[in-house]
C-alpha cells in the first residue's frame, strides 16, 4: 500500500499507534509457500521450543494478530497464515499443514478466533498429530441451517456491486469489533485498510467457504477420543455474534474442555479485555488453570 493510501486511511489514529502497525510490518515480512497451484503468505517470527498457529477470523490476512505475535514471540515461535481466496475448506487445511512442515513445526499449539476456530476444528480433525492443545476463540460449531442461509444470500452478493460488496463486510466487521476506546479509531482504520485487500470474488469465495464447513462438515464429541491434547474455549458472555445456543453447543462439542468466560467483552476479548485474554492464554499453554475456567 503506497505511504499516501496508508496516510489517509489511518489519518485519525495516534501516530503512535501507527509507528507500531508500520515497524511490526516492516520487521516480519510475509513468507511464500506454493500448496497444490495456491499461493500463500504467511508470518513466522519469534523464538522458543513451542510454536503457536494462529488461525485468523473472517479478515483473512495475518497482521490482524499483530500485537497478540508481539506479546508472545518472545516465548514462542509463532506462524500465522493468511487465507488465500478459495471456496471450500479442504485447501485451507492442507496449505496450513504444509507451512508446518515447510517451517519444520512437528506440533503447535493451535489459536483459532471466529472464523478461525472454525479452520481449528477441522485442522486437528485432518492432523490431529499436528496439534498440541486447541483453543477456540469466540467461535462455533457447523449448522446446516447456516449453510442454506449463505446459500440463499450468495447470489444476492453475487450481483451487487464490488464496492458495495466491501462496505457491507466493513461495517459488519466494525461492528464486531470490541476495543478500548483510545485504540478504537486504529481498529477501525485497520479493517478498512485489510478488508480493502480483498476483492469482490476474495469475499464470495470466503462466503462459499463458510458455506461448505455448514454443509459438508459434522463434529461429534468422540471426534478426539484418541487425541491427547487439551482444548480450552474463550467465549464472551454478550458476543454479538456467536449466540448462547451456538456457546452452549460448542461447549457440548467437547465436554472436557476447559471454558473461560470473559463479561462484557464483545466478539473480540484480545482487544477489549487484552490482559485479561492474555493472562488466560499464557496460563493454559503453562499447563495452569486461571480462575474462572469451568
Amino acid at each position: 500500500m503506497q505511504n499516501t493510501t496508508f496516510d489517509t486511511i489511518y489519518k485519525d489514529v495516534p501516530l503512535a499507534q501507527k509507528e507500531q502497525l508500520l515497524q511490526f510490518r516492516s520487521t516480519r515480512p510475509n513468507k511464500h509457500l506454493n500448496v497444490a497451484g495456491i499461493d500463500w503468505d504467511y508470518i513466522s517470527s519469534g523464538q522458543g521450543a513451542e510454536t503457536l498457529l494462529l488461525l485468523p477470523g473472517g479478515s483473512r490476512f495475518a497482521d490482524t494478530s499483530f500485537q497478540f505475535i508481539l506479546e508472545f514471540e518472545h516465548e514462542y515461535r509463532i506462524i500465522s497464515p493468511s487465507y488465500p481466496s478459495v471456496s471450500t475448506m479442504a485447501p485451507l487445511i492442507e496449505g496450513i499443514a504444509a507451512i508446518l512442515e515447510t517451517e519444520n513445526v512437528q506440533v503447535a499449539h493451535v489459536i483459532g478466533a471466529s472464523f478461525g476456530g472454525w479452520v481449528a476444528q477441522c485442522f486437528v480433525r485432518r492432523y490431529p498429530a499436528k496439534v498440541e492443545t486447541l483453543i477456540l476463540n469466540d467461535t462455533g460449531v457447523p449448522r446446516r441451517g447456516r449453510a442454506m442461509a449463505g446459500k440463499i444470500s450468495l447470489p444476492l452478493l453475487s450481483i451487487l456491486p464490488s464496492r458495495l460488496v466491501l462496505s457491507i463486510l466493513k461495517r459488519e466487521f466494525i461492528g464486531l469489533i470490541s476495543a478500548p476506546e483510545d485504540e478504537r479509531a486504529f481498529w477501525t482504520a485497520f479493517l478498512n485498510e485489510v478488508i480493502s485487500r480483498n476483492t469482490k470474488e476474495d469475499i464470495l469465495r470466503l462466503w462459499e467457504c463458510a458455506i461448505d464447513l455448514h454443509q459438508n462438515y459434522r463434529f461429534t464429541p468422540g471426534d478426539l477420543a484418541l487425541w491427547p491434547g487439551r482444548v480450552l474455549i474463550l467465549e464472551s458472555d454478550d458476543d454479538p455474534a456467536i449466540s448462547a445456543p451456538v456457546r452452549e453447543a460448542l461447549k457440548a462439542l467437547y465436554p472436557h474442555a476447559l471454558v473461560y468466560t470473559f463479561h462484557k467483552a464483545g466478539h473480540t476479548p484480545s482487544l477489549s479485555k487484552r490482559e485479561e485474554y492474555r493472562s488466560v492464554v499464557k496460563n493454559f499453554l503453562s499447563g495452569k488453570v486461571p480462575g474462572n475456567i469451568v
